[in-house]
């Protein structure tokens, strides 16, 4: 014999969003971006030092509350992603690194 239930559940929506640009967890999030910008900025490849001084944590918020971690470089993009320039021989030249996503997760936390 099966029983049946039925929740009705309402959510707070406006609630759930003024949570999300609360000073509490603003404050945290802060904290989390600034260690992934001191890893990325640990861990960046280095030619000119450019791409590495550029990482920084985009001050404020997203309306929904998200905080950037960005590298304004001109040329982040590539250092990024890597590019599709080879050599003669077929290899790649500038390859993907990844820095800001590693980054981010080398910083931890409970995500």
């Amino acid at each position: 014999m099966t029983t049946r239930v039925e929740i009705e559940v309402e959510v707070d929506e406006e609630a759930v969003r003024a949570l999300a640009v609360g000073d509490e967890v603003q404050a945290d999030l802060g904290r989390r971006m600034d260690a992934v910008v001191e890893v990325g900025q640990a861990t960046a490849p280095v030619d000119t030092g450019e791409y590495r001084s550029k990482i920084h944590r985009v001050q404020g918020h997203d309306d929904d509350g998200t905080v950037h971690v960005d590298a304004d470089a001109d040329h982040s993009i590539y250092v990024e992603l890597g590019t599709r320039q080879t050599d003669r021989t077929g290899r790649r030249i500038h390859l993907p690194h990844h820095t800001l996503g590693h980054a981010l997760d080398a910083a931890g936390g409970d995500h």
